[in-house]
């Protein structure tokens, strides 16, 4: 039985977790190993990927599961707290029962006399005590590199390691442009603190579909949000069709929680556009990737569209020529007709897509 894409994300992350800590624990031995004058043992580096394993399953289960892969929304201090406690507790625990599974011998007890001796010989000693302290800031630079992954998405965050947006770099990319419906009578009628706090469910919600389809969040606009997806990706499999549906489906899923604690749901409409932008690294403080080009500009002008036209998605012909037949989802697509956008010179074929 094939997982669901939210299976997957969370696989996914637990497996970054399990790889971080198996090349830092790894790493982290080879250094030591190859400073130190005692000679290497294969059991050692067997001991090594044990507790590495077990750290990454302990730190997966606790930021995918227990915090549902999403922001600490405790105060920085205390939330701060609570991670350093934990990463404490889970390193020494491990520890423990590492130390513990090594001493047994065959036919007798996990826990013995000799073990707990060893168990406290371990922990007295000052190589031990070094490699807590080192392993606690690893939990610490594993989690601020996933936050960071989350922030920028796979493709932006390891082509800007790589420094491959230093320089203009031309690329085909698929835009999606999503609206939330009457956000200003929404923001009138639920007021400034509890809109923001209804627009962050939104995103939160909307920023999961996207990663579930592989898509990246560009650009937070307002009540707007721009998503991308590389166009070659969009050749085989309709992920930003599969997007659009994922996330209808969610929100209609989740309506009465909303009108629960809001007292209203959110709706959206949504554009797509395709073509070829500049991909760039801008500013030098506080810096940011963009994209510039007339592709985004024509997005947002087909997403003005649907509320002329009456629809909820639009799609431009250059996407629609790219994107795999039949639809998906048994979308049907009506065409529109051409329309003049502002800042082309040319009319653009727009399709109106729907779903039973």
């Amino acid at each position: 039985m094939a997982m669901s894409r939210l299976t997957q994300r969370k696989f996914k992350a637990i497996c970054y977790y399990l790889t971080s800590w198996l090349v830092a624990a790894v790493g982290f031995s080879a250094v030591y190993l190859y400073s130190s004058p005692f000679r290497f043992e294969s059991s050692n580096l067997l001991f090594v990927v044990q507790f590495a394993i077990f750290m990454g399953l302990s730190h997966g289960i606790y930021d995918v599961v227990i915090l549902q892969d999403e922001m600490d929304h405790r105060p920085v201090v205390t939330a701060l707290m609570i991670r350093s406690s934990f990463f404490l507790i889970s390193i020494s625990a491990n520890l423990i029962i590492c130390i513990l599974l090594w001493s047994k011998e065959p036919d007798f007890s996990l826990v013995t006399s000799e073990s707990i001796y060893k168990v406290v010989c371990a922990f007295e000693s000052s190589l031990c005590q070094m490699s807590i302290f080192i392993l606690f800031l690893l939990g610490h630079l594993i989690t601020f590199i996933r936050s960071v992954h989350k922030k920028f998405g796979t493709r932006v965050f390891v082509n800007t390691l790589l420094g491959k947006y230093q320089d203009p770099k031309e690329e085909d990319l698929v835009f999606m442009f999503i609206d939330l419906k009457s956000s200003t009578t929404i923001a009138e009628q639920l007021g400034h603190v509890t809109y923001s706090n209804f627009i962050k469910d939104y995103y939160r919600l909307l920023s999961n579909c996207c990663e579930e389809n592989q898509g990246e969040i560009y650009q937070f606009a307002g009540d707007g949000v721009f998503l991308t997806w590389k166009i070659k990706s969009c050749k085989h499999k309709a992920k930003p069709l599969n997007c659009f549906y994922d996330f209808k489906a969610c929100l209609k899923a989740i309506a009465p929680k909303f009108i629960k604690r809001y007292g209203i749901a959110p709706d959206f409409k949504a554009a797509i556009h395709c073509g070829s932008v500049i991909s760039t690294e801008v500013g030098n403080f506080g810096s940011e990737m963009a994209y510039h080009g007339d592709v985004l500009n024509t997005t947002s002008r087909i997403q003005a569209l649907c509320g002329k036209l009456g629809q909820d998605f639009l799609i431009s012909e250059d996407f629609f020529s790219i994107i795999p037949l039949p639809l998906p989802h048994n979308y049907t697509c009506t065409k529109e007709g051409f329309f003049e956008l502002k800042g082309r010179k040319k009319g653009i074929l727009i399709f109106s897509l729907h779903s039973p």
